[in-house]
C-alpha cells in the first residue's frame, strides 16, 4: 500500500478489562522470572487484526469500514491452557489460549479482516489464533522448568464483550503504550 505523510501503528483487538486483575494475580508471582518481559495489566487483549504503521487516510477508511461492522451482539469465550511459541521447550511467547465454541470471535476476525482490506490493508494470510500474550522472552534459552509449573496452575476464566478496539501503539525502550483510537459495539 502506498502512503505517504506520518505513520501511526495500529491493531484491532478486543481489550480485556474484566478479566485483567485475574490475570494480574496469576502473573504477578511469574514476574521473578526475569529473563521474560511479562504483560502490563492494561496491555491485555486479544488482537483481531494486526495493522502496522498506516496512514492518516487509511486509518479514517478503516475506521468507516470497522463502524459496520457490528451489529452481533456481546459474546462470552474463555481464557484457559497457556501455550507457547514456538514451544514449550524454548518459548519466546507464552500466551493464553482462548476457546470460542460459539465461534462468534472468529467470524468478529473474519469481519474485521474484510474491513482492513476495503481500506487497503493486506488481508491475513495465517489462520486466526486467539489468545493473550502473557509475556516474551528476552532471549534465547530453554524455559525454566520451575516456570513451566507455575504455568500449569493458569485461571480458567470466562469475558463477556460487547466492543472491540481500534488501538495506537507506540514504542518505547518500555515497552509498547497503547491507547484507544475507537471503539465499535457489536
Amino acid at each position: 500500500m502506498d502512503q505517504t505523510g506520518p505513520k501511526t501503528r495500529i491493531f484491532v483487538c478486543l481489550p480485556l478489562d474484566r478479566v485483567a486483575d485475574e490475570l494480574e494475580k496469576f502473573i504477578e508471582p511469574l514476574r521473578s522470572f526475569r529473563d521474560y518481559r511479562w504483560v502490563a495489566k492494561a496491555q491485555f487483549h486479544i488482537t483481531l487484526k494486526f495493522i502496522g504503521d498506516a496512514a492518516a487516510e487509511h486509518i479514517t477508511r478503516l475506521d468507516s469500514n470497522l463502524s459496520r461492522v457490528g451489529g452481533t451482539r456481546p459474546f462470552t469465550f474463555s481464557l484457559s491452557s497457556v501455550g507457547f511459541f514456538p514451544n514449550a521447550e524454548r518459548a519466546r511467547t507464552i500466551w493464553l489460549g482462548i476457546g470460542d465454541d460459539s465461534g462468534r470471535l472468529g467470524k468478529l476476525a473474519a469481519s474485521v479482516d474484510r474491513a482492513a482490506a476495503a481500506a487497503g490493508f493486506e488481508t491475513e494470510r495465517r489462520a486466526f489464533h486467539p489468545h493473550v500474550t502473557l509475556a516474551r522472552a528476552r532471549g534465547e534459552r530453554p524455559t525454566p522448568p520451575e516456570l513451566l509449573a507455575s504455568l500449569e496452575k493458569a485461571p480458567s476464566l470466562t469475558e463477556t464483550r460487547d466492543c472491540f478496539v481500534l488501538m495506537k501503539s507506540v514504542l518505547t525502550p518500555a515497552g509498547a503504550v497503547y491507547s484507544p483510537l475507537a471503539r465499535y459495539l457489536l
